[in-house]
């Protein structure tokens, strides 16, 4: 009886070490690589835009290409690793690309920030899981716009690009018969943004768009 003892408390302390390690090892995916920050990082997309403009009662169409690239790190004012991101476009295919503008990042323990033209974002919150709702420009001057979780961890096809797991972040979907918001953002895990569209846009009474822009980012290639 001693012995069976013996043997049934070290496969018990056997199983207890097991579960331990297996913790360590294995903890809980929150969601991190949906926004993937190491330098040399980078993603093109295909560019699709149209402005609508009622003051000279015309419509303009462009189409260009812009490269995302994690440039390198440095420590911003809060001192917190922060992503320079530079942010490269293509006209066309025929011409040379050329910077455009930087843009920065930041991955912290609950959020992942960008700064966009000055104003800062939050992108996605942590842990990623659907439905879960926060304030985008809670740390700019905006005004509030609440963010929601949309699919999360779904296949997602851009340019014939599929992609396993990614998650939707769905910024604001507001319509009338005088005003349509539609502002959605695409992450895949260890690529980062796949797919944006934004279209904001008046209209009048009888459908047609008379102010707004309406654009969207597609991605065509990824790597690091």
């Amino acid at each position: 009886m001693k012995k069976i003892n013996i043997l049934f408390t070290l496969f018990t302390f056997s199983v207890i070490l097991f579960s331990c390690k297996k913790d360590i090892e294995d903890p809980v995916d929150v969601g991190y690589g949906y926004f993937p920050v190491n330098v040399g990082h980078w993603a093109t997309y295909q560019v699709d835009s149209t402005y609508y403009d009622d003051f000279t009662d015309s419509v303009r169409v462009y189409h260009y290409k812009i490269r995302e690239q994690v440039e390198s790190t440095f420590m911003d004012n809060q001192n917190r690793e922060t992503q320079r991101i530079e942010r490269y476009k293509q006209i066309s295919d025929t011409t040379s690309w050329y910077i455009n503008n930087v843009w920065a990042m930041n991955l912290t323990a609950s959020t992942a920030e960008k700064v966009e033209e000055n104003q800062r974002y939050i992108k996605l919150i942590f842990p990623v899981k659907k439905g879960k709702t926060w304030d985008g420009n809670a740390y700019n001057i905006l005004g509030e716009q609440e963010y929601e979780f949309g699919s999360v961890g779904k296949a997602y096809t851009v340019n014939g690009i599929t992609f396993d797991s990614t998650v939707t972040v769905i910024q604001k979907i507001e319509s009338n018969i005088i005003h349509a918001d539609y502002q959605i953002e695409v992450f895949a895990k260890h690529v980062g943004l796949i797919y944006k569209k934004y279209k904001s846009v008046d209209k009048s009474t009888d459908g047609n768009i008379t102010k707004g822009v309406d654009y969207s980012y597609s991605i065509i290639s990824y790597g690091n």
